[in-house]
């Protein structure tokens, strides 16, 4: 009887032990299938029942730029920069929790001199964002309408400062791009803390990145992108007035956030991904059209230098992003700029049933 008590006291200690080492490892487990995703609150602060506002000024430029490869050209008069001159825009950005929104408008006018040498710019754009525990999903929609080259000094006869630029007939660039970031040290870095600011980085860390971007791009134009002068160097594709691209990359990159005072900080952040797309090309003159699966290239670098306290924070951030379309007959670089003001408040926010709802389902802890 006292064997079979020590016994059994012996199995239930072996029980207990097994049951605390299972609930340790599962705490450190970090996946996907379970919602035990904690972050380090020695290094990240995070702002669950905040209702965040931030208002932003910024100044955006767009710019594409063709060239070829096909024909010597020792004046490089075939190679076209096309800016779509967003000026300062202005901007509201609302975030709660995991989920968060964003939209602007131009918001200077160009001066009436500025839109006879360069014409007028129309812009608009909007995002929403998903910050989950180890993914960050970024979806924006962005259209430009009106741009110039700023390279038309090269090939327009008589050129002269008050020669207005070449403004090819209501060029517009349409672009819808879904943007997702793998966070491998999530428990010590948050991304969202230098540009969503839905948490706080109070010691400095980083992390590598994985990201994955799916995109479509629509460029159009009025009969053809290019002017009389260049047309040839582009052989049948000259008067091309069509060109859409769709597509996928995948590729590396680091992140990091180098705090000071536990306030004061400075984030950078580069990723690099190899694409693959699919391009239409079509020219209104001829009729024609061709399709082709084609590898390309993307890139793009962020960084931010703020002020992030627990309630009131305010940052400068740069973007820059890059894309690379080889067409074969024909090059296509578009790159996009900004640099942004930010200034924001965390506001306090009283929960209702249906965001107590929301937060407390498994599928959404589960992010």
């Amino acid at each position: 009887m006292q064997k079979r008590s020590i016994f059994t006291i012996l199995f239930s200690v072996l029980l207990l032990t097994a049951h605390a080492q299972e609930s340790t490892r599962k705490e450190r487990h970090d996946s996907l299938r379970r919602y035990r995703n904690t972050q380090d609150t020695n290094y990240v602060r995070k702002y669950p029942d905040r209702l965040i506002i931030t208002l932003y000024q910024s100044y955006r430029q767009y710019d594409v730029r063709f060239s070829q490869g096909n024909m010597m050209d020792t004046n490089a008069i075939s190679k076209h920069q096309f800016i779509a001159d967003a000026n300062v825009s202005t901007g509201l950005a609302v975030d709660f929790d995991k989920i968060s929104f964003s939209f602007g408008i131009k918001s200077a006018p160009p001066t009436a001199s500025a839109v006879k040498k360069k014409g007028n710019t129309d812009y608009s754009t909007f995002s929403v964002s998903l910050n989950a525990y180890r993914f960050r999903i970024e979806t924006s929609y962005r259209k430009y309408q009106g741009f110039y080259d700023i390279n038309s000094p090269r090939y327009l006869p008589g050129y002269a400062d008050s020669t207005p630029y070449f403004n090819p007939p209501n060029m517009s660039v349409r672009s819808l791009r879904a943007k997702t970031l793998f966070i491998f040290n999530k428990r010590h870095f948050s991304y969202n803390a230098a540009y969503s600011n839905t948490f706080r980085q109070v010691k400095s860390a980083g992390s590598w990145l994985m990201m994955g971007n799916l995109y479509s791009y629509r460029f159009s134009a009025n009969n053809t992108f290019f002017p009389l002068q260049t047309r040839y160097f582009y052989d049948e594709w000259g008067f091309l007035d069509k060109f859409y691209v769709s597509g996928l990359s995948v590729g590396p990159g680091a992140t990091y956030n180098l705090v000071i005072f536990k306030r004061l900080y400075l984030n950078m952040t580069l990723n690099l991904g190899l694409d693959m797309q699919r391009h239409y090309l079509h020219t209104n003159l001829f009729d024609q059209d061709i399709v082709r699966w084609r590898p390309g290239f993307a890139s793009d670098f962020r960084a931010a230098l703020g002020f992030n306290s627990k309630n009131f924070f305010m940052s400068g951030t740069f973007k820059i992003d890059y894309n690379l379309y080889n067409t074969q007959f024909f090059v296509v670089e578009p790159r996009y700029f900004a640099t942004d003001l930010n200034i924001g408040y965390r506001f306090p926010f009283k929960k209702r049933k249906w965001v107590k709802k929301l937060q407390e389902n498994e599928w959404y802890k589960l992010l």
